[in-house]
């Protein structure tokens, strides 16, 4: 383990610099930060160098330990980084915000490079080492215990080559992707936004994340407000999962019903036995749930209606555009646009025009060239998506 105030120091004057996290998540609510691994290339390294010169670069690696030391220097010099590499990282950027309340904007993720240079999406640290390096690397000590000491030979291995190539995996892919690593770098700063965002839910905000609130009635949505903050009040209580709480399922099922006994609580199908102790203050929170006291709440962030029939049609189209695009780039479907993407267009310009969407991430994104612009053309009629039997999908924009 490594001098935090070194290694803080040194990244500072690095170029490039990469991270990982090791954490115990089970049965808490905030993951117990157990490890932090870092690798930095030389200060006189330069990121413009050929591919091969970087490649080739060895990188100083440090480990460093969360529960003897604090960590905190390293983070900040992390988030003061123009440059930091990570795999997959938008747990680790939640849990650095959570406990440190550092956010990390300029993170680059290798695994979506990995996506936008069409080599897969989704790809595992070890698969895409494989793939772009011709390494193996050894992923034993995936689900290991982090917070036993002294760590061993196979876990601090382990460790060490989890941020030891991710350099040479952001030079190689960084050169595969050309215009594209712009892109790929846009989405990872969402990522690092979503997950602070994610870490920064407070009771009040809590029932945002619920899915399922469109079917329910005044009574019934203010239930689930009310639920959704009592979940997360005694889930950071108790620093246990929401769902050993209350999983979201039997959440909505109970602002829909509104048991009015603690035996009626108790017989939810799939109530947590932590919801059936404390059924009591459940009752008295239902019972107590009043529409009018939520209203202006539930104005400004209730669940859209239902999309219009010609809404829907439209959606449809627009994700057949986006799976022809991504055949063709390479390029994941979900990464260029998802059916709620596509639903939110549809409904924006069904109900207001096309001008409407103007402020629609696939229009104010790097989305818009991509796929932005023909959505816009195909609704305009422009563009047409028809029938091709010699296109791979059965389908061309003409």
């Amino acid at each position: 383990m490594s001098d935090v105030a070194t290694v803080a120091e040194a990244i500072a004057g690095s170029p490039l610099v990469a991270f990982d996290l090791e954490f115990l998540s089970a049965d808490r609510l905030i993951p117990t930060l157990c490890l932090m691994q870092v690798s930095w290339l030389p200060a006189d390294t330069r990121l413009d160098a050929p591919e091969a010169a970087i490649v080739a670069t060895v990188p100083e690696v440090r480990l460093l330990d969360p529960l003897t030391h604090d960590v905190r220097p390293v983070v900040e010099a992390l988030a003061a980084h123009p440059m930091v590499i990570a795999h997959a990282p938008r747990q680790d950027l939640g849990l650095l915000y959570t406990r440190f309340g550092v956010a990390l904007p300029h993170i680059v993720d290798t695994q979506l490079m990995a996506a936008f240079a069409g080599i897969g999406d989704q790809v595992g640290l070890a698969t895409l080492a494989q793939e772009v390096l011709g390494l193996s690397l050894a992923k034993e000590q995936q689900w290991t215990d982090w917070s036993m000491r002294p760590l061993s030979e196979a876990q601090l291995a382990y460790a060490d080559a989890d941020v030891r190539h991710l350099p040479a995996l952001f030079a190689k892919l960084r050169s595969r992707l050309g215009d594209r690593f712009a892109w790929a770098r846009a989405e990872s700063s969402q990522v690092a936004a979503d997950a602070v965002a994610a870490a920064s839910i407070t009771a009040d905000t809590a029932w945002r994340q619920l899915g399922g609130l469109r079917s329910l009635d005044a009574r019934s949505l203010a239930a689930a407000i009310d639920l959704a903050a009592w979940r997360l009040r005694t889930a950071t209580e108790l620093d246990r999962p929401l769902g050993q709480v209350l999983n979201e399922k039997v959440l909505i099922d109970l602002a829909r019903q509104r048991p009015q006994t603690p035996g009626a609580i108790r017989a939810v199908k799939g109530i947590s036995p932590l919801a059936k102790q404390r059924a009591d203050e459940l009752v008295e929170l239902i019972d107590s749930a009043d529409p009018e006291a939520v209203k202006e709440l539930v104005t400004a962030g209730a669940p859209p209606r239902a999309p219009s029939q010609r809404a829907q049609r439209w959606a449809e189209m627009l994700l057949a555009i986006v799976q022809l695009v991504s055949e063709q780039t390479g390029v994941a479907p979900r990464l260029l646009a998802t059916r709620s993407d596509a639903e939110e267009f549809a409904r924006i310009v069904d109900e207001r025009g096309l001008p409407a969407a103007a402020q629609h991430p696939a229009i104010t994104s790097w989305r818009y060239d991509v796929i932005g612009q023909k959505w816009v053309e195909w609704l305009s009629g422009k563009l047409a998506l028809v029938g091709d039997a010699s296109a791979p999908s059965g389908l061309a924009l003409r």
